[in-house]
């Protein structure tokens, strides 16, 4: 097939290719510093989900509503956004269970949850007003090559070709990254028995702003407060169970899950669509290499037994974002893609290694760990320091955080930090 004819050329700093919510937040933290921003994104950013009952839900960390207000988001997002005020953790048939406080920890919530939609609402909303950012909708990357200067793309859109010469180039674009994969960038999968069940009920009592992690002999089983006094659930189950839950009546799939769950928020009146994930873990044994870096799950893909992996890729944008933009003020590119990798390995393979190790942990089934599991949760609940400093890591404000993740605008931003 003959390439499409090339009918404009753009010049940028940053070239982002994936407009999903990883790639969007990238593009809206730059949005107030002078460099310029090329968005690439496959679908049209105009059309976003209708409000539903089924409407899919991110929980954000505490260190997530940091880095959005920074982005001068947080007031769209925060009237639409449900606190996690207890983080309860449990497993079934065993004695012990943990309960994380945010008035223990001192903050306001421990976390929040938010339909996607009204995410990408908000980003997009900002986006449309950003004088630096040009966003190339129903789009899509045909090529790339790495210069000594930079990069340059070609993107077909509508039919036709856009010629874009960057001096970075992001890969936004997922799990299954093209632009990993071309760059020869190994990674390392870890597939699981496991498939996640990924729905929205209701309950007969309410939910009082707590989220539920509850492990069981086929895995772990999440319950979190939504808006509107819904509840999301996060269920994974062996990939051949879950295929046959997917597929059950709504009466026999609520009274299962009742069975799982138990009473703690009542009877379960109502469950809504049922979507099945497959799950696995994605490694990439590098963020870049020259001109480009890996942002999101092109980096990392994780479990969602802790529901880390859109803060974990916020905590990226967050450090790329001020990379950049320091890059932009000394015109110095050359090394940024080693300095990226510098400050994010750590955090990715501590969170990856922490999520792999619930599952290892509450999944294994070996004579006597059952009750070493009770007895180690019960501990961890009398023990106030290990547990602040679990949920310190929880809400991603652990360790050295970027400048958004401490709630500061980027240095030559224009637009002054939320409060």
């Amino acid at each position: 097939m003959s390439a499409p004819r090339a009918t404009a050329s753009l010049d940028c700093d940053v070239l982002i290719v994936g407009g999903g919510l990883v790639g969007s937040a990238l593009a809206v933290a730059l949005a107030d510093t002078p460099l310029r921003v090329v968005l690439v994104e496959a679908s049209d950013p105009a059309v976003l989900e209708q409000p539903s009952f089924d409407a899919r839900v991110t929980a954000l960390a505490n260190g997530s509503k940091r880095i959005l207000a920074a982005m001068g988001l947080w007031e769209a997002l925060g009237v639409h956004a449900e606190p996690i005020e207890t983080i309860h953790v449990s497993e079934r048939g065993r004695f012990g269970a943990a309960r994380i406080l945010a008035t223990e920890e001192g903050v306001e919530a421990l976390g929040y949850t938010i339909e996607n939609r009204r995410l990408g609402e908000a980003l997009w909303a900002r986006l449309a007003s950003a004088q630096n950012c040009t966003v190339l909708g129903l789009a899509s990357l045909r090529e790339f090559a790495t210069t000594p200067s930079g990069v340059r793309a070609e993107i077909e859109q509508a039919g036709e070709r856009v010629d874009v010469t960057a001096e970075m180039l992001v890969a936004a674009d997922g799990a299954r990254s093209r632009i990993r994969a071309e760059l020869g960038i190994a990674i390392r999968e870890d597939h699981y028995p496991q498939h996640a069940l990924i729905l929205n009920c209701r309950t007969d009592r309410p939910h009082r702003g707590v989220a539920y992690e509850r492990f069981l002999p086929t895995g772990p089983l999440a319950m979190l407060p939504l808006p509107g006094e819904r509840v999301g659930v996060v269920w994974t189950l062996p990939a051949e169970r879950a295929a046959e839950a997917a597929a059950d009546t709504d009466a026999k799939f609520r009274a299962d899950l009742q069975h799982a769950f138990g009473y703690r928020l009542g009877r379960i009146v109502q469950v809504g669509q049922r979507a099945l994930h497959p799950l696995r873990r994605v490694r990439s044994h590098s963020l870049g290499r020259g001109r480009i870096v890996l942002v999101g799950n092109a980096a990392v893909t994780l479990h969602p037994v802790a529901g880390q992996g859109f803060n974990l890729a916020l905590r990226d944008v967050a450090a790329l974002a001020e990379l950049l933009t320091a890059a932009g003020r000394s015109n110095d590119y050359g090394s940024l893609a080693e300095r990226y990798a510098a400050s994010r390995t750590a955090d990715q393979r501590k969170v990856a290694l922490f999520t792999h190790g619930l599952v290892e942990l509450f999944g294994a089934a070996l004579p006597g760990l059952g009750s070493a599991r009770g007895i180690g949760l019960t501990a961890f609940d009398l023990l106030p320091a290990a547990k602040s400093a679990f949920a310190r890591h929880t809400m991603g404000i652990a360790g050295r955080m970027p400048r958004l993740a401490r709630g500061l605008p980027l240095d030559g931003a224009t637009r002054p930090a939320e409060r």
